[in-house]
């Protein structure tokens, strides 16, 4: 069986990396779980029981996706932790400029036509099933269904700890947007290469490698930015 990664005590995981929806009973420690789940990758979304993904959904919704989400594909999903911290983004550098102006969800349906949303959405699309069976620590690069955007895909070490004893390691999906030159590995770190301000951009996933009826999910951390956004 699949090995399925779940995060668990949002407690942690928030100082790790910012996140703060992991479920009861989730696990941390690399174990095997049942990653099936009986319905399609949208129903799989919209049945989660804390909402999680409902602005993603209003997305998918107005790029006319659904059908792509539920085809054939692997999708990284983003939450709408992740789609509100783009929005806080954007708000924040509209401030700046003026006190008065705003930036919110209706204000990005309004700038983002259906194909921009579509090419957006698309970045976190891959054709087939991308598990992590297919990942190292490396990484290596998959093309995602937006043309010309591809995702470095790969797996990153962490060291879980209680009381300051190591309790367990575990290997999370991770995905790196690449700008300008890759970043490369340097005594186990990732490092701009050119040190110019361009270092790639990388998320996590909180879960990974849930299975659907048409597809495999892995959901990227709340702490990342929609977009793989950057100022």
């Amino acid at each position: 069986m699949m090995k399925h990664i779940f995060l668990k005590a949002a407690a942690v995981l928030m100082m790790m990396y910012g996140l703060s929806s992991c479920k009861k009973g989730q696990i941390i420690d690399g174990g095997v779980s049942n990653p099936r789940v009986n319905m399609t990758t949208y129903d799989y979304l919209k049945s989660n029981s804390w909402h999680l993904f409902d602005t993603t959904l209003i997305l998918i919704d107005k790029a006319g996706m659904k059908d792509i989400i539920n085809g054939d594909v692997t999708f990284f999903a983003p939450t709408n932790y992740s789609i509100n911290k783009y929005i806080a983004t954007r708000r924040d550098a509209a401030r700046k400029v003026s006190e008065k102006l705003d930036y919110t969800l209706d204000s990005l349906l309004k700038e983002f036509t259906p194909q921009m949303l579509r090419d957006s959405m698309s970045r976190y699309c891959f054709k087939g099933k991308v598990t992590r069976d297919q990942m190292t620590e490396v990484g290596k690069s998959f093309e995602s269904l937006t043309p010309g955007a591809p995702l470095n895909l790969y797996l990153t070490k962490y060291t879980f700890t209680k009381d300051g004893l190591m309790t367990t390691i575990a290997y999370l999906v991770s995905a790196r947007r690449v700008i300008g030159d890759p970043d490369v590995w340097v005594d186990g770190k990732l490092e701009d290469p050119n040190d110019d301000d361009d270092a790639d951009i990388a998320s996590v996933c909180q879960t990974s490698g849930v299975l659907t009826t048409n597809g495999v999910v892995h959901v990227m951390a709340n702490s990342h930015i929609w977009n793989f956004y950057t100022n």
